[in-house]
């Protein structure tokens, strides 16, 4: 996979969701793990120790078009994993992940991009991106940079998308991202990938 840099700006763009609403496609289970269902069944397995955050369920209208989103996370103090489900009343074909990179999870096909985003307390403290308020809430470390993998998937219709992120605290700006990090960072992202698989 490619590694990009990306502002906190356009982050926010792909996150941008807000209001209450009253559909779920992701609830937190008696054990802790998160468990998704709806357009994509799966369980996200939550290792012990880590804090798991409240489940959210959103709606946004965009002219006549509706997204319901469902988004949960859990988090440790330099890194989180985020799932996020949504799906669109617009016409089939809306919803597409065709220009990611593919990435295969057991005999399932996702796509995936790899990124460094460069952030500043200004930039949090100026940005009231969903995303970063639901990942500041819970006290994770994510100043001064981020490192983070995103795998999405679409349903046959283009109807629905998942995406799972998993991000971890860069200390330092992304250009001072040593090779050692990154080693660890894609050992640990296997290490996450095998967790779904064995679960389900």
């Amino acid at each position: 996979m490619r590694k990009t840099t990306m502002s906190v700006a356009a982050v926010a763009l792909l996150f941008s969701m807000s209001a209450s609403a009253g559909h779920q496609y992701i609830e937190i289970a008696p054990d802790g793990d998160m468990v998704i269902a709806g357009p994509f069944n799966a369980v996200i397995p939550v290792p012990e120790g880590a804090r798991v955050g409240k489940a959210e369920h959103i709606t946004e209208n965009f002219l006549a078009e509706k997204l319901n989103v469902s988004r949960a996370g859990y988090f440790g103090d330099d890194q989180f994993v985020m799932i996020q489900v949504e799906t669109t009343n617009a016409p089939a074909g809306t919803l597409t992940n065709e220009n990611l990179p593919v990435h295969m999870i057991g005999d399932r096909e996702f796509r995936a991009r790899t990124l460094c985003i460069d952030i500043s307390q200004e930039d949090l403290d100026a940005d009231d991106a969903p995303l970063f308020e639901y990942i500041e809430a819970y006290n994770v470390q994510i100043v001064p940079a981020v490192r983070a993998v995103q795998l999405s998937v679409t349903s046959e219709d283009g109807t629905a998308e998942g995406n799972i992120i998993f991000m971890r605290n860069v200390p330092g700006e992304c250009a001072a991202m040593t090779s050692e990090f990154e080693e660890k960072f894609d050992a640990d992202f296997g290490r996450f990938v095998t967790s779904i698989q064995d679960r389900n």
